[in-house]
């Protein structure tokens, strides 16, 4: 019965963060200057995150939900069938007490390569989860088409490396549809798009203050890019937490 209740929970925390996610992605791609450019090397994107330890409130998802994303310099036609990964660095601190949780979500971002506008999301099959249970740190993978949890495979990973549990997310399955202005639509393989590749942290947990980091962001079947921060590479990086929008730091993950 209590792992039935579990499911139950996490089946709410899957429909509850999708809403959210989609509903500030748009926001924080649209804000986003198409003329930005920067330069620096070899570094990860980080910002710094407050959890507030709500854990019950209808606002708790949206005031703890941290989004960053990188855009590539050069456009591409995307496909089907694609998959990205990445390296999803969270604080260990909020992750103390038994039902602590943080939740990451992934997605592509695609915009018209012509005239700058916002295309539409390309979204990950899967959320990861990662719970406080007991003594125990458990990793999920759910399955946000079925709404149900499945095995991580070799998906989703993760590590206790200092002050962070880094969530390692490998060659993640996208989705074979565009979604824009809650519609959805097949995938346009004859346009090329700038495309911007995000991740989403979102804690319900015990109240925390400290740094998220992002690094090694790919996308197989269309590019990969390891995070360099060199200016040929990428055309911006946004931040985005409360309908607020920044530039991450670009810095040594510490």
């Amino acid at each position: 019965m209590e792992d039935l209740r579990m499911l139950k929970q996490k089946k709410s925390i899957v429909v509850i963060a999708k809403v959210l996610v989609m509903a500030l992605l748009i926001g924080v791609f649209a804000a986003i200057p198409s003329t930005e450019t920067f330069a620096a090397a070899n570094k990860a994107l980080r910002t710094k995150v407050t959890f507030n330890g709500d854990k019950d409130s209808d606002e708790a998802w949206r005031n703890n939900n941290y989004i960053m994303q990188a855009g590539y310099q050069k456009a591409s036609k995307i496909k089907k069938n694609m998959k990205m990964s990445a390296k999803v660095y969270v604080p260990a601190a909020a992750l103390k007490k038994n039902g602590d949780t943080v939740i990451v979500d992934a997605w592509i971002n695609l915009e018209n390569s012509k005239n700058g506008k916002y295309a539409g999301e390309i979204g990950a099959k899967y959320q990861v989860i990662l719970s406080k249970e007991g003594k125990k740190i458990r990793l999920a993978l759910v399955d946000l088409v079925k709404e149900k949890e499945c095995k991580p495979g070799k998906i989703a990973s993760y590590k206790k490396s200092g002050k962070y549990y880094v969530i390692t997310i490998n060659n993640m399955p996208l989705k074979n549809t565009v979604y824009k202005d809650e519609k959805t639509s097949k995938i346009n393989t004859k346009t090329k798009y700038n495309l911007g590749q995000g991740i989403g942290v979102t804690g319900i947990c015990t109240k925390t203050s400290g740094y998220v980091y992002i690094d090694d962001l790919q996308i197989s079947g269309v590019t990969v890019q390891k995070i360099t921060f060199n200016k040929e590479d990428y055309k911006w990086y946004s931040g985005g937490h409360l309908d607020k929008y920044y530039s991450p730091k670009v810095t040594t993950i510490k």
